[in-house]
């Protein structure tokens, strides 16, 4: 029962271990994902440069005559200048690789012996080397070179000299097996968060442009109708009431122009074309003379300047209706504009000593609509104090620069993002590090109690005390910090003494086994300055250790150097990766945001175009030929054409009464408005602003047209379109037996769904809609 337990418990492991271990090429496309790739592409070629640098010293060092050396000498110079080409991009990324391949087997043939300064930097290049696959290169190639060159290496190693040990090719062998396969490991489980950030970041960026994609629609559409409301109806209102509105004939006919561009963008699908003037530059109701008080043409074209378009547009236009409430409701013949800079805002006052009001404002007027709902879209705030006989007095009060925009989710997130990719790639190493260790201790010397199983268990131990304390805090205590310098510097003085302090077949020796805990204080410390004294305090040890073998070896003393250089190397390019995995991984943010950027304004776009799909369905010909008939006329308050004016104002309030979300049902709804206002059927639409899917609202469109085709002129038909809680519930309420006669009519698996109640003269149908989340 036990060993079945223990198969339950490792066999997933097992598997998954095994899984990572294949080759595979992560995805790059998320921000995080190509953060960590291209980083860690860029460390590692340039501790490849770093390598090349130590090796050239190493050369100098070694017991043999520079001058036999000289060829090898040039060698390593090329391949530190194609590393260099290749980190910008010019070279195959497997170059270099290749490269300190071959340069490892000339380095082994061209050592004086087993105990040559060149052999033992050599095999920490080789070691690096080794490392390189998983995270440079991609696909099958990050696993078939070292395949192969696990195999053909140390052969080639027994082939050239053969009359040396055979222990560091067998060490080569199984090194580069333990490197080759812990990189693979760790590199996955890496850009398993990453692709988890990414994914999530995508999802959030999806779910903000479909809102935004929804508000652009719903912005543009209660624009339309504010534009709609503001001009046409606002025209034929003035001419149905006749009086001193149709008194100035050219007035007339300059509105009624103005007006026909607007109905003809709207019925076209496009943007309605207004005036881009500032405040003094529009036009205001004819009926009442508008004074303008306060700063002149030039102080107010200033600040106009330093507005937002939109936010200027905004403003003029809720100027303009409130003008236009002044004449039609106010009884006076005059309006105050005054526009005054306060604190750096500009402050436009618009006042009447008209009848005033009791303050209370509707949600469907043109105060509401025109003014407070357009305010505030454009961020300006907006103050009424109106009383009854003691007229009118609207205040504007507008920013003059444009609110800086908010941090998005993703940019809050990209520090967290990158500090939990660093966290957890610097205990991977630390926990890394201090199984391979194990695993040499136990290859390199069978049998033997070395003092490298205790460096490898201070290592795990820094390891487990800095993954337990930094699980609900950003960084390590103090105590822990200490902790961690010293087992760096005991690792260091463990890891010699396996080796004799270079004395004893120092091409074995773990040089880096001792740097985890260097990483995780350089990763994790709660300040830079205790990583630069963990780093001194390591080299402090280093140079110590150094000097006292130096006494008796000075070949030991170079070999304990190297060894040194070799860790604290290993912690400055770890520095380096913070750096460089910080830099890219807010470029690479910023470029992803940009597109996203761009992606949901070109949808804005396309959702802007789609909301004013109704307006192209709505019939606004007729609106357009009554305009270009009033354009015309010699007396534009002759009684037919108030009539006409009358009737075709109340269809556009009905249509601008729409809400502006029903982005695809309120196409079909201004349709059914405009043939039923064409057939004279008098049909009422109240719905509220939740919009149906495409296919739904055509469902429910063609059921509703099937209505209005039935429903005799002159006769009533109510319809309405609320949430439930089932859905949503759609009603028509006609004349007995028009509604069910149209749905009866209809096609599609809505209609079949109705249920019809006939009471009193009257069909009530009802559709219960499942519309999906």
């Amino acid at each position: 029962m036990t060993r079945l337990r223990a198969q339950v418990r490792f066999g997933p492991l097992v598997r998954d271990l095994v899984r990572r271990a294949a080759p595979f090429t992560p995805a790059e496309d998320g921000w995080a994902t190509h953060t960590l790739a291209d980083s860690i592409r860029r460390v590692l070629l340039l501790a490849t440069v770093g390598c090349q640098l130590v090796m050239l010293g190493a050369i100098f060092a070694s017991d043999r005559p520079i001058g036999s050396l000289l060829p090898l000498l040039v060698a390593h110079v090329a391949v530190l200048f194609t590393t260099l080409v290749v980190r910008a991009g010019r070279l195959p990324l497997w170059l270099p690789i290749v490269g300190v391949d071959l340069l490892f087997v000339a380095d082994w043939w061209a050592a004086a012996s087993m105990n040559d300064p060149l052999l033992f930097a050599a095999c920490w290049m080789f070691n690096l080397s080794s490392a390189m696959p998983a995270f440079v290169l991609r696909g099958r190639l990050a696993l078939a070179m070292p395949a192969a060159t696990v195999v053909l290496v140390p052969v080639a190693m027994l082939v050239t000299r053969p009359e040396l040990p055979t222990t560091l090719p067998i060490s080569v062998f199984v090194t580069r097996c333990a490197i080759v396969l812990a990189t693979r490991i760790c590199q996955t489980y890496l850009y398993d968060f990453a692709g988890r950030a990414d994914a999530t970041t995508i999802a959030a960026q999806r779910r903000r442009a479909a809102a935004a994609t929804q508000e652009a629609a719903s912005r543009a559409s209660a624009e339309d109708a504010r534009v709609l409301h503001d001009t046409v109806i606002n025209t034929l209102a003035a001419l149905a009431s006749g009086g001193a509105a149709v008194r100035d004939a050219d007035a007339v006919r300059e509105r009624c122009a103005r007006d026909i561009a607007t109905v003809s963008a709207l019925r076209d699908g496009a943007e309605p074309a207004t005036d881009n003037g500032g405040l003094r530059a529009a036009s205001f109701d004819p009926r009442i003379r508008v004074r303008h008080r306060g700063l002149d043409d030039d102080e107010l074209a200033r600040l106009e300047d330093d507005l937002l378009p939109a936010r200027l547009r905004a403003l003029r236009r809720a100027a303009t209706e409130l003008v236009q409430n002044a004449a039609k409701h106010a009884g006076v013949g005059e309006v105050d504009i005054r526009a005054e800079e306060r604190d750096g805002r500009l402050v436009v006052t618009v006042a009447d000593d008209g009848v005033g009001f009791d303050g209370q404002v509707g949600t469907s007027g043109g105060l509401a609509v025109s003014v407070l709902d357009r305010a505030r879209e454009a961020g300006i705030e907006v103050d009424l104090d109106t009383a009854p006989g003691a007229g009118t007095r609207v205040t504007l009060t507008v920013p003059t620069t444009g609110a800086p925009p908010a941090k998005s989710g993703t940019e809050r997130n990209i520090a967290s993002i990158v500090q939990v990719l660093r966290r957890d790639a610097c205990l991977l190493y630390a926990a890394g590090v201090s199984i391979i260790g194990f695993y040499l201790a136990v290859t390199n010397h069978p049998g033997e109690a070395t003092p490298e199983y205790l460096m490898a268990g201070l290592s795990a131990l820094g390891a487990g005390v800095a993954w337990r304390t930094t699980r609900r805090r950003e960084s390590l205590p103090t105590w822990v910090v200490v902790l961690l310098t010293a087992a760096a510097a005991v690792g260091f003085v463990l890891s010699a003494a396996a080796v004799d302090y270079g004395r004893e077949d120092p091409v074995l020796w773990q040089a880096i086994g001792a740097t985890g805990p260097l990483i995780v204080i350089t990763e994790l410390g709660p300040r830079r300055s205790m990583a630069v004294w963990a780093a001194l305090s390591y080299g402090a040890v280093v140079v110590a250790v150094a000097v006292a073998v130096g006494q008796s070896s000075q070949q030991a003393e170079t070999i304990t150097l190297i060894a040194g250089a070799a860790g604290l190397g290993l912690v400055a390019g770890w520095a380096r990766f913070q750096h460089t995995i910080g830099a890219i991984g807010t470029q690479a943010a910023a470029d992803q945001r940009a597109g996203w950027a761009a992606d949901t304004r070109l949808a804005e776009r396309e959702a802007a175009d789609r909301s004013r799909a109704r307006w192209r369905v709505a019939g606004l010909n007729r609106s357009l030929e009554l305009l270009e008939a009033v354009y015309g006329a010699t007396d534009p308050g002759a009684p037919a054409l108030r009539e006409r004016c009358a009737s075709e104002e109340a269809y556009l309030r009905q249509l601008t009464l729409l809400h502006p979300d029903l982005v695809h049902v309120g196409q079909w709804f201004a349709r059914a408005l405009s043939d039923a206002h064409e057939r004279g059927v008098r049909l009422v639409v109240r719905a509220g602003g939740t919009d149906l899917p495409a296919e739904m609202a055509a469902g429910v469109g063609d059921v509703v047209l099937a209505a209005v085709a039935e429903t005799p002129r002159g006769t009533d038909l109510t319809v309405t379109l609320f949430p439930a809680p089932e859905g949503v519930r759609m009603t028509l309420v006609g004349a007995h037996p028009h509604v069910t006669a149209g749905i009866r009519s209809a096609s599609g698996p809505i209609a079949v769904s109705a249920q019809v109640l006939s009471v009193g003269g009257q069909d009530v149908a009802e559709l219960l809609l499942d519309v999906p989340a």
